[in-house]
């Protein structure tokens, strides 16, 4: 079959690739919409079940990467509880490329103590290395004022 119809072959695993590439949309489309609604339980079960075995290169990496995102702004913005400071982490695992997670993942390390040189010492060094990134200037910038202020 695979000699004689290679355009039916070619055909189906197109379908299912993309039916498959569909599901997943519906399901991040959904735990969005949830997220914007104030329920994290949704995005963060989509990111531990159907997408926890995605690693960067995947099909659907780019799809795990906006959920993460969006998880982890709307956690931290909240500051409701510190379930960014893990999505960070793993978000920076995942990808130890992507100066966002570096950010995050720096951020997060400053919410320990033992962790928190660590983590300053890291921004400081992305800072350095990425002085146009708002994000790490952002964070790097109230850790500095903060410690400032509690030297005071």
């Amino acid at each position: 079959m695979v000699f004689f119809y290679p355009a039916t072959i070619n055909n189906f695993g197109e379908t299912y690739k993309q039916s498959y590439v569909t599901q997943h949309q519906i399901m991040a489309e959904q735990a969005l919409i949830a997220l914007q609604q104030g329920n994290n339980k949704p995005i963060q079960n989509l990111l531990r079940e159907d997408l926890g075995a995605i690693k960067k290169g995947d099909r659907l990496y780019p799809m795990k990467r906006q959920l993460i995102l969006a998880l982890v702004q709307q956690s931290y913005k909240q500051n409701t509880d510190k379930s960014w400071v893990d999505w960070g982490k793993e978000w920076y695992q995942l990808d130890g490329r992507d100066v966002t997670a570096m950010a995050y993942y720096y951020a997060a390390l400053l919410q320990s103590d033992k962790d928190y040189a660590e983590g300053l010492l890291g921004l400081e060094m992305a800072t350095q290395r990425f002085p146009q990134h708002s994000l790490l200037n952002q964070f790097y910038q109230a850790e500095i004022s903060r410690s400032a202020n509690s030297k005071d």
